[in-house]
């Protein structure tokens, strides 16, 4: 065969990335993968020898777009309050482009955290993290008195749940008489931004 073309390879890649994302690296087929890039299996094992250097390329880009999002945690020239509204915005569009990443992380984690460890490791060398900048902000006194870990843990979860749920939440809606994709996804993110709002001008401290 002659060189591997961009246009293919990316195919495979955009392919890979959903039959990864609904069956982790153990469920999923290179024969689906295959199918749905729309070639044949010998094609695809030209690319990619075997599933786990498949997997291993796609699950490294998703991160490395996942902390790339981080990386606005580092402009002092914005506050606190807009770096967390930027990091908001950026792990909304994340989560468009990946809503199944966090079930996915959390599966191939349980069942392989060495691996996960090591990818983590690299990626987050030279990038900010939000707990040190959280817990500075704190100490002069920028921000009101809180736990960080607490703020990001709910934080996560507010961001991740509307993508990760939205099967369930569509089912209920749809039982009900209601459209869940009538729910504007700005909306959400905006009551993500009142709750960072709260927690980080809160009086009663």
């Amino acid at each position: 065969m002659g060189l591997k073309d961009q246009s293919t390879e990316a195919k495979i890649l955009n392919a890979a990335k959903e039959v990864f994302m609904k069956f982790g690296l153990y469920g999923a087929r290179m024969q689906d993968i295959a199918d749905l890039a729309g070639i044949n299996k010998a094609l695809l094992h030209y690319y990619f020898r075997n599933k786990e250097k498949l997997f291993n390329a796609v699950f490294e880009s998703a991160l490395e777009k996942y902390f790339q999002q981080v990386t606005v945690m580092g402009d002092t020239s914005m506050s606190v309050e807009e770096r967390l509204f930027k990091y908001v915005d950026n792990v909304f569009d994340f989560f468009e482009e990946y809503p199944q990443m966090t079930m996915f992380i959390i599966k191939e984690v349980s069942i392989n955290p060495e691996l996960f460890k090591q990818k983590v490791i690299k990626l987050k060398e030279n990038r900010p993290f939000v707990i040190p900048m959280l817990q500075q902000a704190i100490d002069n006194k920028e921000i009101a008195e809180l736990d960080p870990i607490v703020f990001i843990v709910n934080l996560h979860s507010m961001c991740a749940y509307p993508f990760l749920g939205a099967p369930i939440f569509r089912g209920m809606m749809k039982n009900n008489g209601y459209d869940w994709d009538q729910v504007k996804k700005e909306k959400i993110k905006d009551s993500v931004k009142e709750f960072i709002s709260f927690k980080l001008n809160r009086k009663d401290v």
